[in-house]
């Protein structure tokens, strides 16, 4: 059965999408099948800032007061419409991700020239809920556990720059990442984060 995929882009006027490495390390395509969850990745959203998923409808959760709006004002970008048949569900963690590891024509292009408001007003459509600082999704952890444990893993896996996120935007938790990368004998190679030994 044929299908449409959606996928997001800073870049808007491309005609040819191409794999990319991205944090699952495989030269991907990412999509998926709804275009409200797509739009969710225009801008500059990352799980430190705003962070993503579905519950009842696609959500954004801001991580801490004035995210919503680092993350999405000002930002342009293009939601591209591409042919499903070479994407492939269940390779990644998120039951959202198609992937496909082809280059892939562009059917169609919807360019998004405000993402901020765009995102706003899916909201407004009760299509995309928003989750405003201090509110969160049900069944989030309070505790911040989930930003302690990737910064533990994207640590190990991408470097300390993971690390200068969470000094930058979560400095509460840095100490709690760096004594859980300590109890896995990470070796840290900036003597900023030793200093922490």
């Amino acid at each position: 059965m044929k299908y449409d995929v959606y996928h997001s882009s800073k870049i808007s006027g491309l005609k040819v999408l191409e794999p990319r490495i991205s944090t699952h390390k495989k030269a991907w395509i990412y999509a998926t099948k709804d275009i409200v969850t797509s739009a969710m990745f225009l801008g500059d959203n990352f799980d430190f800032i705003c962070q993503t998923g579905i519950q009842t409808l696609p959500y954004i959760w801001e991580r801490f007061k004035g995210a919503f709006e680092l993350a999405y004002k000002d930002k342009t970008g293009s939601i591209y419409i591409l042919d499903g048949t070479n994407f492939k569900r269940g390779m990644t963690s998120w039951s959202e991700d198609l992937v496909s590891e082809n280059k892939e024509k562009v059917k169609e292009e919807i360019r998004v020239n405000n993402v901020e408001e765009y995102l706003k007003e899916l909201a407004n459509k009760k299509q995309l809920d928003i989750y405003y600082y201090p509110n969160q999704p049900k069944h989030s952890p309070k505790d911040k556990s989930d930003i302690v444990q990737r910064g533990v893993e994207w640590t190990i896996a991408f470097g300390e720059g993971t690390l200068e996120q969470v000094e930058k935007y979560h400095p509460d938790v840095l100490i709690r990442i760096i004594e859980q990368l300590k109890t896995k004998n990470y070796v840290f190679k900036a003597n900023k984060w030793r200093s922490y030994i």
